[in-house]
């Protein structure tokens, strides 16, 4: 089809003149669209609107029928002629523009949009420019009326306005219909295929509004019409000959106005469901290339959008089909290839992973390791760590738990040394904390043999002392690597446990086929927390033969118990340890094979047992050294008195007031530094004691050592402000600081 109306390219592409009555320009849209429109306007509104002024009487004589006819040949003509050029130069542009877009290499989609929008929008203005005519047309022959006969005939002016009533409506409902279907093959160009949706960027109008517009328009025509007559015979400014004759007349009108507009609406509608039907026959042929590009202004118009946006991703996902099959087993290939390699890079990775992991449990291994060998006593460990990997096809495994026995001297007693720690976090965290809390006990335990200064201190005093080395290097790394443990020695030879519990999970007692916990409080907060080196308390408790002193990390209570509804929960009963003991004997193995069966173990599960066989000497030696030692303190003979309490005491460690006891034999015999040890050593057991601390502050007091008698006395105040011999105490110092200023 041509661009313009009345020109056409060659084949040299150059522009010559097309003759007017050329089959080519019968095929223009200006053409196509003006003999139908103006043809529509000549046949149904003009026909009308003469009728209505002619048969309401609004002219009468000759001269005024002739000069209506004049008015009406020029104001007429004059609108055709406005509206021939209107469609010639709004046409010439767009047309001219769409063959500047098909003659361009590489269009943008925004010029091929604001064309189809301007394509879209111009019906509305073939409508929009009906009525303009219409208006101006009515007012033009009015004045050229007038300007003949030198008169204003009001009332057939009113005849006139009126019957814009009814011939304005169906104007610009065939003025709308027309156009698109004349432009709709301009539409389905292919230069406007793949197009993004208009959106609201056009004017819609749906074919609901559509139809009632229609109706409205056919109808309004013989309603206004009979209206008047019938107004106007009433009135009796009318009257007229033959009604039957008008009735007919209307009604053909009427008919025909119908017939003309149903046609268009149906026509509009087939060609809209033919385009559809066309494109999803051809997508449904696997003609993905269908151009279903948008023609109209309603719910079809969006359905050939919607249409086109399925096309696209039909076609989209065909090639992209297509393509995989294509290349499908070269690309099986290649991906397995990436796979393997990734695969391979994976153990590689996992190789030197495990390989670290492997390291680091050697590492703890001699740390991890009972170097214990005693008649008195035995200790057995259990570890399962939950980090479980393989490094040269052997099974190791990693964790956090940590167990540790040695035998040290102290003071010329055998006593063993232990401990059971559980580091925070899992694999290398909690393995890496497990390896520096290793390293610094055994170091410390190595120290222990070597200098003699360590070996002087009391079991309590080493404790305490080995207790806040481990937590200065751990307090080091600000709160981000704790540890829970139970440290402990035990007097091989009484069986008397000194300890300290760090939030560790409470020790057990399995005695007589009863297990029991040994603690019931928590006094120190866990390694590397900046509470944990306030009071060091030093609990004891006195094994007897055949018990069993069993510590583990929280491993054994940490159990992903089953229950009806299918969810596991977690084990809330800290109890629960006790039953499985006691139903396994102290055994260990069977403690942990009893606790699976409870449970899935959800953590670093460790176990430390000591068994004692109990000392030599028997009850009744050991009471009767206390009883001499008291006749003999009776009588005064303290050297006496301190050498069977000390004989006592080695083998009854765990009596607090003998130790009481005994510190005032020494002090009565000038021994003030072994009184003082005395007293030290209760008060790391019985921190919260006054009269151990009165006493300790009395000895302090005849050392000369004011600084630490002040202190004592600041804290005894603070225990127990009403002490009985607190007053006492407070003026002996008071005495001493005079005395010493004097």
């Amino acid at each position: 089809m041509s661009s313009f109306p009345i020109y056409r390219r060659d084949k040299s592409h150059t522009v010559v003149a097309m003759p007017l009555l050329s089959p080519e320009f019968r095929r223009s849209p200006f053409f196509q669209l003006s003999w139908r429109l103006e043809t529509f306007t000549s046949v149904i509104p003009i026909p009308t609107f003469v009728y209505f002024i002619m048969v309401t009487g609004a002219f009468e004589g000759e001269a005024r029928i002739w000069a209506v006819a004049i008015a009406g040949i020029f104001a007429g003509g004059g609108t055709v002629i406005w509206g021939l050029a209107f469609r010639w130069f709004a046409l010439k542009s767009l047309l001219g523009q769409l063959d500047a877009l098909k003659a361009a290499a590489s269009a943008s989609d925004d010029e091929k949009i604001a064309l189809r929008n301007k394509l879209l929008e111009y019906p509305y203005r073939e409508g929009r420019v009906i009525i303009a005519r219409w208006s101006v047309g009515v007012v033009a022959g009015a004045l050229i009326y007038i300007g003949q006969m030198r008169e204003v005939p009001w009332y057939a002016l009113g005849v006139e306005v009126y019957s814009l009533l009814f011939v304005l409506p169906i104007s610009y409902v065939m003025y709308i219909f027309m156009p698109e279907s004349v432009l709709r093959p301009l539409l389905q160009e292919p230069v406007f295929a793949g197009l993004p949706a208009a959106g609201g960027s056009i004017r819609e109008t749906s074919y609901f509004s559509r139809i009632m517009l229609s109706i409205a328009a056919v109808t309004i025509t013989p309603i206004a019409i009979f209206g008047f007559i019938l107004y106007t015979t009433v009135t009796g400014k009318n009257s007229f000959q033959h009604p039957e004759v008008h009735i007919v007349l209307l009604s053909l009108e009427a008919l025909a106005a119908i017939v003309i507009v149903s046609y268009r609406i149906a026509k509009t509608v087939k060609l809209s469901i033919h385009d559809t039907n066309d494109v999803l026959q051809q997508l449904g042929k696997g003609d993905f290339k269908a151009n279903s590009a948008r023609a109209t202004t309603d719910e079809f118009g969006r359905q050939a959008e919607l249409i086109a946006v399925v096309a696209r991703d039909l076609s989209k996902m065909y090639h992209e089909v297509k393509e995989l099959n294509d290349t499908l087993e070269q690309k099986v290939i290649t991906r397995t290839e990436e796979l393997n390699n990734t695969l391979e890079e994976v153990r590689r990775l996992k190789l030197h992973q495990d390989g670290d992991y492997f390291l680091t449990s050697l590492l703890l291994k001699p740390l991890n390791t009972n170097y214990v060998k005693s008649d008195r006593l035995t200790v057995e460990f259990l570890q399962r760590q939950k980090k479980k990997f393989y490094f040269k096809g052997k099974p190791h495994d990693l964790g956090g738990d940590l167990c540790s026995a040695h035998t040290i001297r102290i003071r010329d007693r055998e006593y063993t040394a232990f401990m059971n720690a559980d580091a925070m976090g899992k694999s290398m965290q909690g393995a890496g904390g497990a390896l520096v809390l290793g390293a610094v006990y055994y170091s410390i335990i190595e120290r222990t043999r070597a200098v003699a200064a360590m070996q002087r201190l009391s079991p309590e005093r080493w404790l305490k002392n080995t207790f806040l080395e481990l937590h200065k290097v751990f307090e080091s790394f600000d709160h981000s690597m704790l540890i829970s443990l139970v440290l402990g020695i035990v007097d091989n030879d009484s069986g008397l446990l000194y300890y300290i519990n760090a939030e560790h999970p409470w020790s057990i007692l399995y005695r007589d086929g009863t297990a029991t916990f040994i603690e019931q409080e928590l006094y120190v907060r866990k390694l590397g927390m900046s509470a944990a080196s306030g009071t060091i308390y030093i609990r004891i408790f006195e094994l007897k033969p055949g018990d069993m002193l069993i510590c583990g990390s929280d491993g054994r209570d940490d159990i992903m118990l089953p229950s009806p509804d299918g969810k596991p929960r977690m084990n809330e009963q800290e109890d629960l340890i006790l039953e499985t003991v006691r139903k396994a004997d102290g055994e260990l193995e069977r403690i942990f094979e009893l606790t699976q069966e409870i449970g899935e173990i959800t953590d670093d599960f460790s176990l430390l047992k000591i068994r004692y066989y109990g000392d030599t000497m028997p009850e009744t030696e050991k009471l009767a050294k206390r009883s001499a030692s008291g006749r003999h303190y009776e009588a005064k003979n303290y050297a006496k008195a301190i050498a069977e309490g000390e004989a006592y005491l080695g083998n009854k460690p765990s009596d607090n007031e003998f130790m009481r006891f005994l510190s005032r034999c020494h002090r009565l015999a000038g021994n003030y530094d072994i009184a003082i040890d005395l007293c030290e050593r209760l008060r790391l057991r019985l921190p919260q004691d006054t009269r151990n601390l009165i006493n300790l502050a009395g000895l302090h007091l005849v050392k000369g050592d004011s600084e630490r008698t002040r202190a004592l006395i600041a804290e005894i105040r603070r225990l127990e402000p009403n002490a009985p011999a607190l007053k006492k105490l407070e003026d002996a110092y008071e005495r001493r600081l005079r005395n010493r200023a004097a």
